[in-house]
């Protein structure tokens, strides 16, 4: 399989995280401003910014940041702050020549530089240069677009990414259209989603009849720093069920790549990023707490025109939602029980777990 990344035996698996990161409001937004807040985090598609002025706006943490694409046609990220008195600039998404403050109609450019100050002789020794929307960062991988609050990362998104960005580059995500956007909330923690997700014990027993049909190999698991790939083969007595049961259209450019990448893929890009691949198909899930005890997961599914996406959604969701959200969900039900406590992580099939809780607790304290 090429590069087997890092193995992870040198340390014991174990369950770290405390039952209180579950349920507790505040520990939720601590995670917002050392999770997601210091992370390179899913901003949504290139193809959403179509011209110069088109712009959306995505929450980082405890920011909100501003993507736009300038007048050069490059895709800039600010913080949606007004530097005069703190006023958010603009919402949702939308086109506009530049950015104007409501409250006192300050106005940037696309650009990021103020370009404009009413009753300008109220401000004496101002430098418009300094007053420039501050800066964030924003990375194009593949059509995907991903933003950090912070103009110079510690990491770059190549470093944050390290082997999965190269792994899953063969998908040409970018030749890709998209076939729906989908989202759905689940009564559980957004961890305890990640937690199962990398969870290769969990596949025999909540996925009896949606993934019967797969080997659940575990030697096609890779880790990456933070970041997890897995691939499960299908059964050679189902193979050919199987292909002929996709509803969707294969993707040319897998049938000369190695065969890893036209089996069931599940992966995950730290934080909050589980990501689906297949021989037809690449879907993003990203992960949004709305509470510590409920989440929402935004679906993008991308591949080629044909085929019947309703029927593909329907066996994602009976997957994703309808087994993996109410497992999940049973668990969220007792993080407040006097005798809740996790026991022993099976040391190969919970492995990723740990590996997550590593990564976890090492920017949750800031």
């Amino acid at each position: 399989m090429g590069n087997r990344a890092i193995e992870l035996t040198e340390i014991p698996a174990s369950y770290r995280i405390p039952a209180e990161a579950y349920y507790d409001e505040a520990w939720l937004e601590k995670e917002k401003r050392n999770i997601f807040g210091r992370s390179w985090l899913y901003a949504g598609l290139e193809s959403e910014l179509p011209e110069p002025g088109c712009y959306k706006t995505v929450s980082v943490g405890l920011d909100n940041l501003i993507v736009v694409q300038d007048g050069e046609g490059e895709l800039n990220a600010f913080h949606n702050i007004c530097r005069h008195r703190g006023t958010r600039l603009v919402s949702a998404e939308g086109k506009c020549a530049s950015f104007v403050c409501p409250y006192h109609k300050w106005g940037w450019g696309l650009d990021g530089r103020l370009r404009g100050i009413p009753k300008n002789e109220q401000f004496e020794d101002l430098d418009p240069a300094e007053l420039g929307l501050h800066k964030a960062s924003i990375v194009n991988w593949m059509g995907l677009l991903f933003v950090h609050s912070d103009e110079t990362p510690s990491l770059s998104f190549e470093q944050w990414s390290l082997g999965l960005a190269d792994e899953l580059s063969v998908f040409k995500v970018d030749e890709l259209q998209v076939l729906r956007q989908e989202s759905f909330t689940f009564d559980a923690n957004w961890k305890l989603y990640i937690e199962n997700h990398v969870d290769w014990l969990h596949l025999w027993y909540v996925h009896p009849k949606t993934l019967g049909s797969l080997t659940h190999d575990h030697d096609q698991v890779m880790h990456f720093g933070s970041s997890f790939v897995s691939y499960d083969r299908v059964k050679p007595k189902y193979a050919e069920a199987a292909a002929a049961a996709n509803p969707l259209p294969e993707l040319p450019h897998l049938k000369a790549e190695d065969q890893r990448f036209s089996e069931t893929g599940a992966h995950f890009l730290f934080p909050n990023l589980p990501i689906f691949t297949g021989s037809s198909f690449f879907a993003i899930t990203e992960l949004v707490p709305l509470s510590p005890s409920k989440t929402q997961m935004n679906v993008t599914l991308l591949g080629l025109p044909g085929g019947n996406v309703d029927i593909f959604m329907k066996g994602f969701k009976e997957i994703t939602k309808d087994e993996d959200a109410t497992i999940i969900a049973s668990i969220q039900e007792n993080v407040r029980s006097t005798r809740y406590k996790v026991g022993p992580i099976a040391h190969t099939y919970e492995k990723a777990i740990s590996n997550f809780h590593d990564h976890y607790l090492d920017l949750i304290e800031g």
